[in-house]
């Protein structure tokens, strides 16, 4: 996908897509790590909280308010490799571009089992999650 498409741009399925996962996902994988980096003040994650309560996407809310700003596929990957979500990432990587992480075992393609690109930037930034998959 082309980095400098605008988030308002994206095909609403595959932002479907991405509001699910980052919904399911938990602390710093969840919407409210996507917020700790997007929102500008407490004030609006607590009205992102409200609505969740009735039962709103979090995650589409937080979305859609920044894409009010401009921002680009290019700003959200930057974003979701901050928080090591490369689930999330896969949706907006090229398709040549397949992860599997290491010693996680046989699986059926890279697809089903998403893993960081290696970073000479941020080599071990994300090794917590790593051990965390891995159950270390």
């Amino acid at each position: 996908m082309d980095s400098s498409m605008y988030l308002y741009d994206v095909p609403p399925v595959l932002m479907e897509k991405f509001c699910k996962i980052i919904d399911s996902g938990d602390d710093s994988l969840g919407w409210r790590g996507l917020a700790a980096r997007i929102v500008p003040s407490w004030t609006e994650v607590r009205r992102t909280e409200r609505l969740e309560a009735i039962g709103k996407s979090p995650t589409r809310e937080l979305i859609w308010a920044w894409a009010q700003q401009n921002k680009t596929v290019g700003d959200l990957v930057k974003v979701l490799e901050d928080m090591c979500h490369y689930r999330a990432l896969q949706l907006f990587s090229p398709q040549e571009t397949q992860y599997s992480f290491p010693n996680s075992g046989p699986s059926k393609s890279s697809r089903d089992n998403p893993s960081p690109p290696h970073s000479p930037a941020k080599p071990q930034a994300c090794d917590h999650l790593l051990r965390r998959h891995r159950g270390n």
